[in-house]
């Protein structure tokens, strides 16, 4: 590289600003933009549209042509434009010092893949973060055509040598059955923002009666959620709990089953979805809320949790994510799936928490968030992925 030149780092995922539909892998890479651009020369080649179920072409950028977005350079291609000749071509014209792969599953992580084994584009290091689709839960949905694929990859050598960036202990586990023998695996939290929620203040938290709770459930709204599960199992709930659903619902035949389930439910339990919101707005809604909600089947990180956090909801979540031990933190609660008694019994908790412990339990989540994000080993682990990935000469990566 040449001297005082940023190393060019160039990127594939589905979806990227301005989009805001398709979770937390996309804001990952957002905050790695926004945090180390000074550091990095980022292209990122993206779909020119937002989330699985927006077909709608992007008004504000130029479709199939770069865009100056924020501190990166972003090109979107239109549907036909995803082909593998098409990022070949991308490749040889930026001529990057490193690829990053922003899923293992994705049809523009597996076209760059395959350019490699074939030798159509230059010898550089590949980086590829899975965002959490090898865990036993995600891999349970469409499950034969995953493993027919993840079988004949390791057959044909298709990963060797990939540098793969974990969230968690428990992705390091994930990918160490799937990877083969070559490679070499980095764990690293996914990067949040520098702050979250900078104008927090507790006392204007909602008020907290004892007998009532509003919780929120935000994310994709997708069977690996796990919602109707929890549907499933509200009985024994007293007092008055209201439940509010946003994200976009991914999979129309699930929220039919739980539309189902949620029109049986008494009258002091109310479910709702409120729609897709921006992600500019995810702070100030969280904040309206008292508790979060997720019984998800897993997650690698899950950005949505540490917003949470910061928004001052203590959490209700399954114990398939790297954020564990939530009770004697005393910031929520990380509960088994195999035990629903459970979280019947942590929400009557909460609904039965009034102002003054629930004041306690919101400062805790609001404290912890914001101690974790000083942390400045999660901006360094990032760091010393790329650096390593940069520096190590492709093909001895161990």
């Amino acid at each position: 590289m040449e001297e005082n030149r940023k190393p060019k780092i160039l990127m594939f995922c589905d979806y990227y600003l301005p989009g805001y539909k398709s979770g937390g892998g996309m804001r990952t890479i957002v905050n790695m933009v926004d945090r180390l651009h000074h550091r990095y020369d980022f292209r990122i080649v993206t779909r020119d549209h937002d989330g699985k179920l927006d077909k709608e072409q992007y008004k504000t950028v130029k479709i199939n042509q770069w865009n100056s977005v924020r501190r990166a350079q972003v090109f979107y291609l239109s549907k036909d434009k995803v082909r593998i000749s098409k990022l070949r071509e991308l490749i040889s014209e930026v001529r990057p010092d490193l690829l990053y792969a922003n899923s293992y599953f994705a049809t523009l992580s597996i076209f760059i893949i395959k350019l490699r084994k074939l030798k159509l584009i230059p010898n550089i290091n590949i980086v590829i973060a899975p965002c959490g689709e090898l865990s036993d839960g995600s891999l349970r949905l469409k499950s034969a055509k995953k493993k027919i694929f993840i079988n004949l990859s390791k057959i044909s050598g298709l990963y060797k040598n990939i540098i793969w960036k974990a969230s968690s202990d428990l992705e390091r586990e994930e990918i160490a059955k799937i990877k083969g023998k070559s490679g070499k695996i980095f764990i690293s939290s996914d990067l949040p923002p520098k702050m979250l929620n900078e104008n927090y203040l507790q006392e204007k938290k909602p008020a907290k009666e004892s007998g009532a709770a509003r919780m929120i459930f935000l994310s994709r709204f997708m069977r690996k959620k796990n919602f109707k599960w929890l549907l499933e199992h509200l009985e024994n709930i007293k007092g008055h709990l209201s439940i509010d659903i946003y994200g976009p619902l991914e999979d129309g035949e699930y929220w039919e089953e739980c539309q189902k389930i949620i029109k049986r439910l008494p009258e002091n339990i109310k479910v709702q979805s409120k729609g897709s919101i921006e992600y500019e707005q995810t702070a100030e809604t969280l904040f309206e809320y008292h508790f979060f909600i997720l019984p998800t089947l897993a997650e690698n990180f899950g950005h949505v949790f540490l917003e949470a956090l910061a928004a001052g909801c203590p959490l209700i979540i399954s114990n398939r994510t790297p954020w564990l031990n939530l009770e004697e933190k005393g910031i929520g609660w990380d509960l088994p799936l195999e035990n629903p008694t459970d979280w019947i019994n942590k929400i009557n908790r909460c609904i039965s928490m009034n102002n003054e412990e629930y004041r306690q339990t919101s400062s805790n989540a609001r404290t912890y968030a914001v101690d974790w994000l000083a942390d400045g080993k999660v901006e360094k682990d990032t760091i010393d992925i790329l650096d390593y990935s940069l520096l190590k000469t492709p093909g001895k990566v161990s």
